[in-house]
This record gives structure tokens, C-alpha cells and sequence, in this order.
């Protein structure tokens, strides 16, 4: 770190006690001559003088190093009032290079991130709004038509009345397990509560999840693919199933249904790696630094044809980084795309 503007002060200090200790030296020895020999002290009153102007000088030349020092201190003294008012834009923006120049950028650093926080939170507040609004509306409308007394129309209304509910929950949910996991993060003790650990079978968590997707899309080919035996893992099996889930989901939204998806695993020395790969439309550059976002959708399209509102991925990092693991994703459009996972053994 830079200390010009410490030793700047530091050196002035100095300055000012060197010179006053000469005062008090010179000044000593001469009083000291003046009671051996009894001669006048004009000498005294000539350096008195003379220190004094000199201690003037000193201190009119300390105004620019005080202002100096005052100007932006006082420059981000504003900047944290206006942004402890709400105004997080507020900066101070201060370019030096001393400690003060430090401590403005810092603050600046930590505005920025705060303000990227909230305005996160915001977004998400919208986004969950705009989701929970659009089944909404479909049950008022479904329940408006059944209001109507055709019995046929009505029972079709309370199928897409159930399909929207499901839709509800779901989203509620994903909210909620998400929100639950993030909330844990870096508190002490916290994760481990988040989770509810046992000793889980890789082999067990790979049947089931070929399972369910099968069971809710039949017209899918699934592979499964394992290479030796796998690993146990100490996880919540239901949270961590959900993370593959979600993967397989994702492909089968994102492919033609006549490509077949594979879900493949391996032991990778303590640890469990998991991958499923497609060979659908792919993911773009410019899109792989947001995949992860809350509702964000590759495709910028919000039709249910399409599959989920955003969550999935975003949910499946918050859960395998919940059990201390990674999740991966190497994409190329019009190819394919690959998330790996991969968590530790027990």
C-alpha cells in the first residue's frame, strides 16, 4: 500500500519537533550564559524572533497539506451519507494515490457490489411477480369459463386449473429451496441444517433419476452410462436428485425429441462426477455467464411449451455448491451442450 500522504505528514510532525527542540536548546544555552555572565539576552530575544516567523511559515505551509488531506475526506464523507441515504449510485470517486485514495476506492468497490445486490433482489422480485401473475390469470380465466355451466368445458377447465396450481407450487417452491440454500451460505452451521445428510448410493441416485425422467417423458431416449463403481456420497438425496433433475430437464427442453440425452457418471478418485450431456441447440457465448441467473432464459422466451421458468439451473448450482461441490457447463451452438457435477464422497 502507498504511504505518501503518512509520510508527508509524518515528515511535517517532524519538521515541527526538530524545530522546536532546537528553540528550546539554543534557547536553554542561552539563558544558561546569561546566569554565568550576567549579559543582557538580546540574542534570546532576536531567536525568538526568528523561531517565531519561522514556526509561521511552518504553519501557513501546513494549510495545503491539511486541506489536503480534509478535501476528500470530506468528499467521502458525502458519498457515504448520500448512499447510508438510499442513493446507491453515490461514489466518491476520488483518484489518488495515498491511503485516502485507498479507502475511497474501496468504498467505492463495496458501493458498486451492494448496489449490483439490491438491484439483483429487485429483479427478482419482478421476475417471481411476472411468473406467479401468468398462471394466475389462467386460473381466473379457467374459472370464469367453468362459471359458465357447460359441464364439459368446465372439466376441461379444472385440468388446466390443476396444471396451473402444479405450476405454482413448483415455482413457490424452487423459490423457497433457493432462497433456503443462499441464505445458508457461509453461516456457520447454517449448511449443514440446510441439508438433511444421510449416506446415499451413487448408483441409487442415477436409477432414480433415469426413472422419473422416463416415467414424464416417454418419448425420450435416455442413456445411462457408469463407468465402474461409483462412490456413496454423505448428501440430501432428494435436494441433490433434484439438481440432476433439473439437468435432464433442461436437455430435454433445449434438444429435438429425436436426440437422444445421456446421463453418464464416474468415479472420480473421492469424488462423484456426473454429466449430462444433449445435443440440442447449445448455449451461446454471450448467454453461458448468465446461465446460471434467476429466470434467465436462454431462448428469451417465456412459453411453457418450452419447459420451466428460469430456476432450474440457477437451483441446481445453489444445490451442489450447498454440498461443497462444482457444477460445469461446456456448450456448443447447434451441437450440444454438457453440465458436469461433480460433489465430494463420503
Amino acid at each position: 500500500m502507498k504511504r505518501g500522504l503518512f509520510l508527508r505528514v509524518y515528515l511535517h510532525g517532524l519538521l515541527l519537533l526538530g524545530a522546536m527542540t532546537a528553540f528550546l536548546g539554543v534557547a536553554g544555552a542561552i539563558v544558561r550564559h546569561h546566569l554565568r555572565t550576567g549579559l543582557p539576552l538580546p540574542h534570546l530575544l532576536h531567536f525568538s524572533l526568528v523561531f517565531g516567523f519561522l514556526v509561521l511559515i511552518l504553519a501557513v505551509g501546513s494549510i495545503p497539506l491539511v486541506r489536503q488531506i480534509t478535501s476528500p475526506l470530506e468528499r467521502l464523507t458525502r458519498s457515504v451519507e448520500k448512499f447510508g441515504q438510499g442513493d446507491l449510485t453515490a461514489r466518491a470517486g476520488l483518484d489518488r494515490g495515498d491511503e485516502v485514495g485507498d479507502l475511497a476506492r474501496a468504498f467505492d468497490d463495496m458501493a458498486g457490489r451492494i448496489e449490483k445486490l439490491v438491484r439483483s433482489e429487485k429483479e427478482f422480485l419482478a421476475n417471481v411477480s411476472h411468473e406467479l401473475r401468468t398462471p394466475l390469470a389462467r386460473v381466473r380465466v379457467a374459472l370464469e369459463l367453468a362459471a359458465e355451466g357447460d359441464e364439459a368445458k368446465a372439466r376441461a377447465c379444472l385440468k388446466e386449473i390443476a396444471a396451473d396450481l402444479e405450476e405454482l407450487e413448483r415455482l413457490v417452491g424452487d423459490v423457497l429451496t433457493a432462497a433456503r440454500l443462499d441464505l445458508a451460505r457461509g453461516r456457520a452451521g447454517a449448511e449443514a441444517a440446510a441439508l438433511r445428510r444421510v449416506t446415499v448410493a451413487g448408483e441409487d441416485l442415477l436409477r432414480q433419476a433415469a426413472a422419473r425422467f422416463r416415467s414424464l417423458h416417454p418419448d425420450r431416449t435416455l442413456t445411462v452410462e457408469v463407468a465402474g463403481e461409483l462412490p456413496e456420497l454423505q448428501a440430501d438425496p432428494a435436494l441433490l436428485r433434484r439438481a440432476v433433475d433439473n439437468l435432464l430437464d433442461n436437455a430435454c427442453a433445449y434438444s429435438d425429441a429425436d436426440r437422444p440425452i445421456v446421463l453418464a457418471a464416474v468415479a472420480d478418485g473421492a469424488a462423484l462426477t456426473i454429466e449430462v450431456r444433449d445435443r440440442g441447440i447449445g448455449i451461446a457465448p454471450e448467454d453461458r455467464a448468465r446461465l446460471f441467473t434467476p429466470f434467465f432464459r436462454a431462448d428469451r422466451s417465456r412459453a411453457r411449451n418450452t419447459g420451466g421458468v428460469g430456476l432450474g439451473l440457477h437451483l441446481a448450482r445453489e444445490i451442489v455448491e450447498a454440498h461443497g461441490g462444482t457444477i460445469t457447463v461446456e456448450s456448443t451452438p447447434g451441437a450440444g451442450t454438457t453440465f458436469k457435477i461433480r460433489v465430494g464422497s463420503v
